[in-house]
């Protein structure tokens, strides 16, 4: 078979029984190529996923049977028990945020609380309590002299932003400073950056950085799961927004996060409606 135009695609064939005498026999081709995608999809998610669960509990596995087969000093057992926990609390972070991925996409925003929020206020709200690792300085804010008014799932969006600080001291092992802008944009949009001074990526791992288990440390001394960037860009999607991101190795990253403005409540939208 011959396509008009060329294309990927998977075609289903299938030769039925006409049922009469002027059609003896019928051929059905259909494209499966979308239900193919996603069941390769699936496929490779669930082999990730499962592969990413098994390395903490290969772990915890090995440790506890040490534990219940071998006579330790004090000292050594409670090395092996510090271990088995920091493991544990591996596969807990990995299938919770795997549970938040999926609730965000099953409900597709039908769960959201959105009404109309100072991004400025939510902004310094979420960066004021949010906690820098122990030696390291509070992030700097940078806000816009107005205030700026998005149509948001408040909670939701402090979810993200914080995913975005955290990145930002993760990925800053060496230290620097993590700056937190509010600015906004022409054609009715407001800009969230989050800009640290960290490894930073090539353009090649920009290109897969919001995919499920990625991870621009390839060393495994950045502790993580590989799921916030994903949730991040579910949640900024849901709402009407985009992410962007601008990065050197060696000088930093710069993730920003785009949202429609609003009219201010009481000023010409009933309700803080868009």
């Amino acid at each position: 078979m011959q396509m008009a135009r060329p294309m990927p695609r998977v075609l289903s064939f299938a030769l039925h029984d006409g049922g009469g005498a002027q059609t003896s026999q019928m051929l059905h081709i259909r494209d499966v190529s979308q239900q193919f995608e996603l069941d390769r999809m699936k496929s490779e998610f669930l082999t990730t996923a499962a592969h990413e669960l098994r390395t903490p509990m290969t772990s915890i596995f090995g440790f506890s049977e040490l534990l219940l087969h071998r006579q330790m000093k004090p000292e050594v057992q409670a090395d092996l028990l510090q271990r088995i926990h920091r493991q544990s609390r591996a596969m807990v972070d990995i299938l919770n945020e795997l549970l938040d991925l999926a609730r965000i996409e099953s409900r597709r925003a039908l769960d959201f609380e959105f009404a109309a929020v100072c991004l400025r206020d939510l902004v310094r709200q979420t960066v004021d309590d949010f906690g820098a690792p122990e030696g390291r300085s509070a992030a700097v804010l940078q806000l816009c002299d107005t205030p700026q008014w998005v149509h948001v799932d408040a909670s939701k969006l402090g979810q993200a932003l914080r995913n975005l600080l955290s990145n930002a001291y993760k990925y800053s092992p060496g230290g620097g400073q993590v700056t937190v802008r509010v600015a906004p944009v022409a054609g009715s949009h407001v800009d969230v950056e989050v800009q640290d001074e960290g490894i930073g990526m090539t353009p090649e791992e920009l290109a897969r950085v919001t995919e499920r288990f990625y991870r621009a440390d390839k060393s495994g001394a950045i502790p993580g799961t590989g799921l916030g960037m994903a949730i991040v860009k579910e949640i900024v999607e849901l709402m009407g927004g985009s992410l962007q991101f601008a990065s050197e190795p060696q000088r930093g990253t710069c993730v920003t996060v785009r949202l429609p403005t609003i009219p201010a409540p009481g000023a010409g939208a009933p309700g803080g409606q868009p």
